[in-house]
């Protein structure tokens, strides 16, 4: 699986910082650590989401927070890694380079 950890990514870098400010009002300190990206697969949450709900861990009313220990970490980031990297169709592709109106793809 390839990886890849890119503070210097803009969307990456904004998603921490909210998660920072997120965390701060709960805690007095927070110090973030990115296991590792997936290009191209939002689709993830919800796979995350549902498999590892037993782990889900609300902080005050923030609920996409978990909570797991050091060997468990480490179960749930071998199965993220199995995951193939996503090829991206041409379509996909003209839609991420904007390429096509809203009318064409909802067609």
């Amino acid at each position: 699986m390839r990886q890849h950890p890119r503070w210097g990514d803009k969307e990456t870098v904004k998603r921490v910082a909210k998660v920072e400010v997120d965390l701060l009002n709960y805690y007095p300190s927070v110090a973030i650590k990115i296991l590792g990206t997936w290009e191209h697969r939002g689709n993830i949450e919800l796979y995350f989401k549902h498999r590892y709900r037993d782990f889900n861990h609300p902080i005050g009313s923030l609920t996409e927070y978990y909570k797991f220990n050091a060997e468990d970490v480490k179960i749930v980031l071998r199965d993220l890694q199995k995951m193939q990297p996503k090829i991206l169709s041409q379509d996909e592709i003209d839609i991420l380079e904007e390429n096509y109106s809203w009318e064409q793809i909802a067609v």
